[in-house]
């Protein structure tokens, strides 16, 4: 078609004797003009024609997925090959084929269509990924350096085809040549496969994902997963400083990711506090009276004592401060239901007899939970004096020079 335009512009100029034995020359200049002007018109028509029926769907359309397709500018993209293409097409009909200029524009119009097409399906993997990450399935799924692989080896073939077109070789014969420096190219890039690896475990074994909260000990980590990607998982830590750290450092070393106390049923509460074991004794019958008058929780316990109770002796009063702890966090209604609570007391020391409390906060956002363990801590140090329990404090320097003021006053 372009030879036949060609012909119909030079019969025209020697019919009209307008180029005086130039006429082939004239043409080709005419053509070329024409293919420029036909190319940038066929730009905005294709883009017209591609990107206008898709907007209007997509602004029809209840789905969101559609509408990425315009965030990442696919349409254009793809509207950006034709007037390429047109070019391609019509330079032999603009220039005789055995010329620099032609050979130069071709490869030129060849290597714009091959960096067109790559943008293209870089941006189809992007949307890809938009997709897989906005989906219930993948969406907490740490998906972002798999994408980026793909990208990577979509570059990688684009650039070696490229380089065969520049240079006039096959793809298989560059190949060939390429698997020489093959160990030079690991050499180079060795920590960009080394982390592709890495990435690629921590995606494939679900070991982090994006909002995960992780803690990395001895490199100042704890924060929350921002993002994970080919070389680098980026962390907001708790004082809002950002901190990059390689993946191949997560799978060398351990790290601690909280997703399953996120996950489970509530967050782990276990807190110990030391009770002097000078005050530990059997309980009066007027101690356990009074308790049982203030605290429910006693007077069924003494209520219902069981036989095997009976049988192990008198009630303690550290007995009786368990015995309502256990109630107090059990009837808690910040507490997890279907979660552990125990009080148990661990081993003794010269400390005191250590007195722990281990159940489950049903809130686990940080802020909540540490105010609510403080509660219960608070209650369990503020009522322990109705039991006739103190807590284990060691003597400082200021309480010993108050002991001797006074033996000194009297």
């Amino acid at each position: 078609m372009g030879v036949e335009i060609l012909e119909y512009i030079q019969t025209w100029l020697q019919e009209y004797k307008i180029a005086n034995g130039n006429e082939e020359l004239f043409a080709r200049i005419i053509l070329g003009g024409l293919v420029v002007a036909v190319s940038i018109l066929s730009a905005y028509i294709s883009r017209w024609i591609i990107t206008s029926p898709l907007r209007k769907l997509a602004s029809r359309s209840k789905v969101k997925w559609d509408d990425k397709l315009f965030e990442r500018k696919l349409p254009n993209r793809i509207s950006n090959i034709v007037p390429a293409i047109i070019v391609y097409l019509m330079l032999p009909s603009v220039l005789p084929q055995d010329m620099f200029a032609y050979q130069f524009c071709a490869k030129l119009s060849v290597l714009y269509i091959i960096a067109e097409v790559m943008r293209t399906i870089s941006g189809l993997i992007t949307f890809a990924y938009d997709l897989a990450v906005s989906s219930e399935r993948f969406k907490d799924r740490s998906l972002k350096g798999i994408f980026q692989v793909f990208q990577m080896l979509m570059v990688f073939i684009g650039i070696l085809v490229m380089i065969a077109v520049m240079i006039d070789e096959s793809i298989g014969t560059l190949i060939a040549g390429l698997g020489a420096s093959a160990a030079i190219l690991t050499l180079i890039f060795k920590d960009s496969f080394v982390g592709l690896i890495a990435g690629i475990q921590l995606s494939y074994n679900d070991m982090l994902r994006p909002g995960d909260w992780i803690t990395v000990p001895g490199k100042n980590i704890d924060g929350d997963v921002l993002e994970v990607t080919l070389n680098t998982v980026k962390v907001r830590n708790f004082d809002n400083t950002i901190t990059t750290i390689p993946p191949i450092a997560l799978m060398n070393d351990s790290f601690q990711n909280w997703r399953g106390m996120s996950e489970s049923n509530g967050r782990r509460i276990k807190r110990a506090i030391e009770i002097d074991m000078y005050c530990i004794e059997f309980a009066r019958e007027e101690l356990i009276a009074q308790l049982s008058k203030k605290y429910k929780a006693i007077a069924d316990y003494v209520a219902n004592r069981s036989s095997k109770d009976k049988e192990r002796g008198d009630i303690t009063n550290i007995k009786l401060f368990r015995v309502y702890i256990e109630s107090y966090i059990r009837n808690n209604s910040d507490t997890a239901k279907d979660a552990t609570k125990m009080v148990r007391y661990l081993e003794p020391s010269s400390e005191g007899l250590p007195f722990e409390i281990y159940f489950f906060s049903a809130n686990k956002d940080w802020v909540y939970y540490e105010n609510f363990a403080s509660d219960v801590m608070d209650h369990i140090i503020a009522v322990m004096s109705d039991f006739e329990l103190k807590p284990y404090q060691r003597a400082s320097g200021v309480d010993n020079r108050k002991t001797t003021l006074r033996a000194n006053s009297k």
